[in-house]
């Protein structure tokens, strides 16, 4: 399919219509169907169907119809970029972090960065670290914040630059006062037997806690499994059990019930910055890389 195709395909999707794609491309409707036409002549097959005055895609067009709102959205970012570097703009910083450093770090560290980069445009997405980690490597973002994992091996097209190390921890209710319990640390030992809410092990921390409990002979029982370690935490806010979480996430906890307790045996946990291969980053994206070391580092 040819650009004009995919435009005009996307414009019929979106309008249901000829009329309507004609309207959205102030083209005219001729040159609608000529073009859908053609584009189907190439293909071998039908992109849509004629109902009631209106076109209904094909189960070959709905195949197609998701891969082609991804190329029509890099196609805008491609237009938005080059008007902004026409008329001379700073082009949008693109930052991509998991969704627990999203929660205080990240707002933490804009505030130091907006002190030198007060009118830059920030874009700001959360996923997982697996997800950051492609989306840096196909250049879909200017930098990613993560947390590392030694199960992970390094990308080639990315480039890594270390934030900041904590450790894992675990976030439960304060005890009643008078309690004699008032330790400042808890042996993972002692969760495995009682059960706790856990990380899944499809995240890099979910992970070094599974191989921590397979060393100790032992899988985890019973217990919630949460995707992200911000719920990990709120669910123990809850009373739903104790939680293992990174000390970043924890130090962003908002409640006085909540007590943390270093987790026996240790286990260190990093920061990263994620930035492409082989490419010279922008000033402000090494900026932005001192802003979390500096609010991370205080952790």
């Amino acid at each position: 399919m040819r650009l004009k195709h995919i435009e005009v395909f996307n414009a019929i999707m979106l309008t249901g219509s000829v009329s309507g794609a004609a309207r959205l491309l102030h083209v005219s409707q001729p040159a609608i169907t000529q073009t859908l036409q053609h584009a189907e002549l190439q293909l071998g097959y039908a992109l849509f169907t004629r109902q009631r005055n209106r076109l209904v895609a094909t189960r070959e067009a709905r195949s197609l119809y998701p891969e082609v709102q991804q190329l029509v959205s890099q196609l805008e970012a491609v237009r938005r970029l080059a008007g902004a570097l026409r008329s001379g703009q700073r082009a949008t910083l693109r930052l991509l972090v998991v969704h627990s450093l999203a929660v205080r770090a990240l707002p933490d560290a804009l505030e130091r960065f907006r002190r030198r980069h007060a009118d830059l445009d920030i874009a700001i997405r959360t996923l997982h670290s697996n997800e950051i980690v492609q989306a840096i490597a196909l250049r879909e973002a200017d930098i990613g914040i993560v947390y590392g994992s030694a199960h992970r091996p390094q990308h080639p097209a990315v480039q890594q630059v270390d934030i900041a190390t904590g450790r894992l921890v675990c976030v439960s209710l304060r005890p009643p006062r008078g309690a004699r319990d008032r330790r400042s640390t808890v042996d993972l030992a002692e969760l495995l037997g009682s059960g706790f809410i856990r990380i899944d092990e499809h995240d890099p921390i979910g992970a070094m806690l599974a191989e921590q409990c397979n060393r100790h002979g032992a899988a985890a029982r019973g217990g919630l499994t949460a995707q992200t370690h911000h719920i990990a935490m709120v669910l123990a806010e809850r009373g739903f059990g104790p939680a293992v979480v990174d000390s970043f996430t924890a130090a962003a906890r908002t409640s006085e019930a909540l007590e943390v307790r270093t987790l026996l045996p240790e286990v260190p946990v990093s920061v990263q910055a994620l930035l492409p291969q082989g490419e010279r980053s922008p000033q402000p994206a090494a900026d932005l890389i001192e802003a979390f070391k500096a609010i991370a580092g205080a952790s």
